[in-house]
């Protein structure tokens, strides 16, 4: 099969590729079928959780200290640079597909998931076709180490007591200032799960999506 775009689907915290299926699924119906998307599905290191007690679990970097539902998490930056760095990588790859074109190129996570997408996109050093978020956040880390403006789809609920609202908020309002083009759907009654809220989350991500392909 000859792909159109690549999609990139990186998953949540304790979680594995292939709970990513779920929103593939969600995307086929939603693309027009003249979008072949190839779907890439990277795994996260197993790993100690320091703030669960040295536990192990499927993460993409470290919580070093207890969760806070609105405050930036304290993570380890070196596992979050390194993780980024394997996104990168990938994008490389996947562009050569498309003689270098990174506008056919998509990251969607959910999550810890949606963290690492954004830090991922937003430290690349070229524009990607977009960064698609549901229920995470800008790790601030990544402010130092910014790439290329991107554009961006993100949406969060209020009464997600997981990843806060508040804390997503405000920093997609300050990448808003720096120049990101970025939709945030905003949810009042939409919470941390996966499921809550999705019909008007891919209603909205429909739109801009299709008008990122140029197919309306």
């Amino acid at each position: 099969m000859k792909y159109t775009h690549s999609f990139i689907m990186i998953h949540a915290f304790t979680m594995k590729p292939t709970d990513m299926i779920y929103y593939k699924n969600y995307l086929q119906k939603i693309l027009p079928n003249t979008v072949k998307v190839n779907y890439i599905y990277p795994r996260a290191p197993v790993r100690k959780i320091t703030c669960y007690d040295g536990q192990k679990y499927t993460a993409w970097y470290d919580y070093e200290s207890e969760l806070v539902e609105n405050e930036d998490d304290e993570i380890n930056k070196d596992h979050l640079l390194e993780q980024v760095n394997k996104i990168h990588k990938i994008i490389d790859n996947e562009k050569k597909r498309y003689k270098g074109d990174c506008s056919k190129i998509y990251l969607l996570g959910y999550s810890q998931g949606c963290c690492m997408a954004l830090a991922s996109g937003i430290s690349y050093k070229e524009k990607l076709g977009g960064i698609i978020g549901f229920k995470g956040h800008i790790p601030s880390i990544i402010d130092d180490y910014i790439g290329t403006k991107q554009d961006i789809w993100v949406t969060h609920g209020k009464k997600d007591y997981t990843i806060g609202f508040d804390v997503a908020e405000e920093y997609y309002n300050k990448y808003k200032k720096l120049g990101y083009n970025i939709e945030f759907l905003k949810q009042p009654k939409a919470n941390h799960d996966g499921p809550s809220g999705i019909r008007e989350q891919m209603k909205s991500l429909q739109i801009w999506i299709n008008k990122k392909v140029k197919l309306i």
